[in-house]
């Protein structure tokens, strides 16, 4: 596998078809890093007022991974339970890192900005848009939700 050491990103190697590509990502200020196994799904612009007070930005935007694709390589987050969830944050700078449903939950969310390389993951849905501050503008080619989509029945 080839490094690539200016981002700290690991890249897939041409000479190792097999081997899956992996995401690096961190705090602000390099105290907290992380490693991806595979690559994060279910990319969405969460506007919900907890997500807005929690990294004080307008929104944020999440992707999901098994959590046992999540590999800690420097540091320790903080986690905060709050509102039956638990948000990560580096507990050297206060960077937001992850969210989780509960702590035996099957996946792990992201904050896709705290990768190293964020660019390859654009958002796929807008969510809890019944939060979203007025002057920001949704991409109409998005699908947008008042909450969060309502699952299917299991057939």
């Amino acid at each position: 596998m080839t490094s690539l050491a200016h981002s700290g990103t690991v890249v897939k190697s041409s000479s190792c078809p097999s081997k899956l590509m992996e995401f690096a990502g961190g705090c602000v200020c390099g105290g907290t890093r992380y490693m991806l196994k595979s690559r994060p799904f279910a990319l969405v612009d969460c506007h919900c007022i907890d997500c807005q007070k929690s990294a004080g930005a307008p929104y944020v935007q999440w992707g999901s991974v098994p959590r046992r694709d999540l590999v800690l390589t420097k540091g320790e987050p903080r986690k905060i339970a709050y509102a039956n969830r638990i948000r990560s944050f580096a507990a050297c700078c206060g960077t937001h890192l992850f969210f989780e449903d509960s702590k035996d939950s099957d996946t792990i969310d992201v904050a896709i900005a705290s990768l190293d390389d964020p660019t390859p993951f654009p958002p796929q849905k807008a969510i809890f848009l019944e939060d979203k501050l007025p002057w920001v503008v949704i991409d109409k080619s998005l699908p947008s939700f008042q909450t969060v989509p309502k699952k299917k029945p299991a057939d």
